[in-house]
């Protein structure tokens, strides 16, 4: 499969910004140490009344090493509830097609 990218879109509310802020960045110091972290891309609302204020794109080598990430010490630094007070939703993707100025690279045809 190769590389992983998961979309995991966030409700905070703008006066929440900054308690999301520290714990991205507890959470980001931490994963961005683990094996099969590639990077990571975090995307903001334009408007401040989206449903969604924050999309985080971490891309990692594979799902397994996603997953392996998400161990102990990453549950130490969110807590015992997963990203508390944000409500959040995500999905684990693979990468299939690119499409650009210059053309279309595509994964879809070689299967």
């Amino acid at each position: 499969m190769g590389e992983v990218i998961y979309f995991n879109c966030f409700e905070v509310a703008p006066e929440h910004e900054d308690d999301f802020w520290k714990l991205y960045n507890a959470v980001n110091a931490y994963m961005s140490k683990k094996p099969g972290y590639i990077s990571n891309r975090m995307h903001r609302a334009l408007s401040p009344d989206s449903r969604y204020r924050f999309i985080n794109v971490p891309i990692f080598e594979s799902a397994e090493l996603f997953w392996a990430a998400h161990d102990d010490g990453f549950k130490a630094v969110v807590g015992s509830n997963v990203w508390p007070g944000f409500n959040n939703e995500g999905t684990l993707c693979e990468f299939v097609e690119e499409r650009t100025r210059e053309g279309m690279n595509s994964l879809l045809a070689a299967r």
